[in-house]
């Protein structure tokens, strides 16, 4: 065996084809938290997915990890949301998640339909300052909460 014919064997296992890549559990918790605040702010697949320049099946795709989301469109879903992009990529629960340790957390707050609502209503608040004493307000009763 020459050693071109080597090399050339030895690159082919190496390099992986170009094309579709999987999905990972990842893109599976990142779909789980874009579909989580596209509720929350009460907008619809097909209002997002148009946001985006894509279709709703599309979306639906990215929402339920079957397809990957680049950065740009990432960046775009959380403008288009109203949300820090850290939102869609909390680091702690990534890790947690690739570790197997989180199914996507929802307390029993965030499933309830007062969350809800409370979200839709604190997402048409404008004023900066405003939204920051109702962030500051809840934070202190559910510390209050947490001491009885």
């Amino acid at each position: 065996m020459q050693d071109s014919d080597l090399s050339e064997r030895l690159l082919v296992k190496c390099v992986k084809p170009a094309g579709k890549r999987e999905t990972n559990d990842i893109d599976r918790f990142v779909g789980d938290r874009i579909r989580h605040y596209r509720a929350m702010t009460g907008i619809s697949q097909q209002k997002l997915a148009e946001s985006l320049g894509v279709t709703f099946q599309q979306l639906q795709k990215y929402e339920r990890g079957e397809n990957r989301i680049g950065a740009g469109r990432l960046l775009m879903v959380a403008n288009a949301l109203g949300i820090p992009i850290t939102f869609l990529l909390d680091q702690d629960a990534v890790e947690q998640r690739k570790t197997g340790a989180l199914a996507l957390e929802t307390t029993g707050a965030e499933a309830s339909k007062d969350a809800y609502h409370i979200g839709r209503a604190f997402a048409q608040i404008t004023d900066p300052e405003v939204r920051k004493s109702i962030a500051t307000l809840v934070q202190s009763l559910a510390d209050q909460s947490e001491v009885r």
